[in-house]
């Protein structure tokens, strides 16, 4: 296919979807034969009338969670923590009964028995996180239930971290960020990098995601969609890879540790069989589903990445709203960012629509 055919086609599904949803501004990329291609579209800034590039910021939302996954396999790489170690054994200030039997494995894939999707606004330090982890009561048995949370992956980055005696933002950059070369990949924006961070749409207003505590971990990433087809190459063919560590993270982060429904359920990164038709994939999405409390089937002993999947991650942020997905037998993939959230399965439907037309 030409540059010209896969400009069309991107520009057939993408333009459609942007005036459905009252989008301002995309930035797409699409990997095909392990190539990168990028298409932008509309305003990165409405007011000061900026279009979007391919150096424009946006706010990742929860895609983040791949990139705590992925960090979070390193340190495993690292021999610096365990997914079968307690909780409490990288947080000994958690002394609730509840806690007994709470794996690392268990925080990093919302199956600890129901922690909440959001950590409560009244969380603003340290002491208030301890008090709402130790008050915390869950509903089910741990290793049981899915269900998807901010106020679980979240910790899990949090602690996965405390072994190599750096903070959140510093482990991040150094053992991913650099060594990816993501330059232009951020959890606090440089000053400096201001003018590239477009403002995100949220009922007409000019709006950026407002901190919290574990946002970083869980929904903090800031990055231009030049970095992110990076981010994806990487992920889709780690063997190509120099840092042994790093190599090793992403395998175990696109691992299968559970079975929900038709979805496996990795380190951030959640995977189907593929082929896969799309209602299966939009159906997923739906945060009917998605956010649904589901029977969790372990996969014991995690099932290494299969080169016959599909890939995915959605995220949103108040204005903000982006997709990944890739199928690494086919070296093909495709990210789409956007300063305003809408519906994932509108998201996943235009992608899912490109990359057929692609395969």
């Amino acid at each position: 296919m030409s540059e010209k055919q896969l400009a069309d086609v991107v520009e057939r599904n993408v333009t459609p979807l942007m005036k459905a949803q009252g989008i301002p501004g995309m930035a797409v990329a699409v990997i095909y034969q392990g190539q990168p291609h990028y298409f932008t579209f509309g305003k990165a800034d409405i007011a000061a009338n900026k279009p979007v590039t391919p150096q424009t910021l946006f706010e990742l939302g929860s895609i983040s969670k791949t990139f705590t996954g992925v960090l979070g396999g390193d340190a495993i790489a690292r021999g610096e923590i365990s997914l079968g170690d307690p909780v409490t054994k990288y947080w000994p200030d958690l002394t609730g009964k509840q806690w007994q039997g709470i794996r690392m494995l268990d925080l990093a894939t919302y199956t600890a028995g129901g922690l909440p999707l959001q950590v409560p606004d009244e969380v603003t330090d340290n002491a208030s996180l301890l008090r709402f982890y130790q008050n915390w009561q869950p509903q089910w048995k741990p290793g049981t239930t899915r269900l998807y949370a901010n106020s679980s992956i979240g910790l899990f980055g949090a602690l996965a971290v405390k072994p190599s005696g750096m903070n959140y933002e510093q482990a991040m950059t150094t053992r991913v960020f650099k060594p990816l070369k993501l330059d232009h990949t951020w959890i606090n924006v440089p000053k400096a990098e201001e003018t590239h961070y477009a403002w995100g749409y949220r009922d007409g207003k000019a709006v950026h995601v407002s901190p919290g505590m574990l946002d970083a971990e869980a929904y903090g990433v800031k990055t231009n969609v030049q970095d992110m087809a990076s981010w994806v190459m990487a992920n889709m063919a780690p063997d190509a890879l120099q840092d042994t560590s790093l190599k090793q993270g992403i395998t175990l982060a696109q691992s299968r540790y559970w079975r929900v429904g038709a979805m496996y359920q990795g380190l951030g990164w959640e995977m189907l069989n593929w082929p896969v038709d799309a209602k299966t994939v939009v159906g997923g999405s739906d945060n009917k589903v998605a956010l649904a409390p589901l029977p969790a089937r372990e996969v014991s002993p995690p099932v290494p990445p299969v080169k016959a999947s599909w890939v995915h991650k959605t995220g949103s942020t108040g204005g903000f709203g982006s997709y990944v997905a890739f199928i690494p037998e086919k070296q093909l993939g495709i990210v789409m960012l956007a300063n305003k959230s809408y519906p994932n399965p509108a998201r996943v439907e235009a992608a899912y629509r490109i990359l057929d037309a692609l395969q």
